[in-house]
């Protein structure tokens, strides 16, 4: 996980020092939307014998290759060699960090926009895998419920994408890195929800991973690909911990909050217009209730709006 970290530290801060000069971007969303009707079948990966995965080859490094039928054949090896869902992640885990070395040799960045793409196909793969499996064995019912969520998710990516890291206009050329982190990131949570449904069919336990406990992304969709209300916390540029609270499409207001270390992050609006606190409660979503106003506001004293749907 350090390793993971580091990746991601390294490709951002790299990129940045890269320059921002603009330039296009090919969209390499690689949805389940356009998969839902042709998923593979692959059997349950439950009952198997297990050994930690054994990556034989080493990656070559080729910015130019396309590594997208090698991930497909290292998940299905991952699929078929795991005794459990929660062996399985763990060894896509590692799985990301065969492909680190490519992101740390990226030099350029066109090459750190390229390298950074094949954290997210390798989530994306492995969402669809878990699908495809989710999909031959859940009843109808919860099949339906699952899929109306899937669909809410994936409508609702572009919007959260704009909202948490801004347009390619406001960033350049380093938007493609961006904007794979960040897909990648939210793809790897989508694959663990997903895959704890799915042990929960195979009657198998699994863990959760720990959630942070002060920074994510959180919607509240009503139930639809819209987003209506939204929370994102996260450290800025400069370091500085800050929240972004958009609600009931009416506005939305932006400041910084102060961990009170007990669970409550404690947040004051940029213009000292809202106070108020955010409680992030883990794969449970998150909650803010507004304690104080003044002038024009979209929010009212006492307040709590909440946000079911963690991105």
């Amino acid at each position: 996980m350090k390793k993971r970290i580091y990746r991601i530290s390294f490709l951002f801060m790299v990129g940045l020092c890269a320059g921002c000069g603009k330039e296009g971007t090919v969209n390499h969303d690689l949805s389940m939307e356009s998969q839902f009707s042709q998923v593979e079948e692959h059997s349950s990966s439950a009952g198997k014998e297990n050994d930690d995965i054994e990556w034989k080859d080493k990656l070559e490094i080729d910015f130019s290759y396309d590594y997208s039928e090698d991930i497909k054949a290292e998940i299905d090896d991952v699929v078929s060699n795991s005794a459990s869902l929660q062996k399985e992640l763990e060894n896509i885990e590692e799985m990301i960090e065969k492909y680190t070395p490519l992101a740390e040799a990226a030099q350029t960045q066109g090459e750190m926009n390229v390298s950074s793409r094949w954290f997210y196909v390798i989530w994306d793969t492995e969402l669809n895998n878990l699908w495809s499996r989710f999909s031959n064995l859940a009843d109808p019912q919860t099949k339906e419920k699952l899929l109306a969520e899937q669909r809410n998710w994936i409508a609702m990516k572009e919007e959260v994408t704009l909202q948490s890291i801004g347009s390619i206009e406001e960033n350049g050329s380093i938007y493609p890195l961006l904007q794979n982190a960040f897909l990648e990131k939210i793809t790897r949570n989508r694959s663990y929800i997903l895959a704890n449904a799915l042990a929960e069919i195979n009657g198998e336990s699994f863990v959760m991973p720990e959630i942070s406990a002060k920074y994510g992304l959180f919607v509240d969709n009503q139930g639809t690909g819209n987003v209506y209300s939204s929370l994102i916390t996260q450290q800025n540029l400069e370091g500085d911990d800050e929240a972004i609270i958009s609600i009931y499409r009416q506005g939305e207001t932006r400041g910084t909050f102060i961990d009170n270390g007990n669970g409550e992050l404690a947040f004051a609006s940029d213009d000292g217009s809202v106070k108020g606190i955010i409680k992030l409660n883990g794969w449970d979503g998150a909650s803010f209730k507004v304690i104080e106003t003044s002038g024009e506001s979209v929010f009212s004293t006492g307040e709590e709006v909440v946000f079911p749907f963690v991105f």
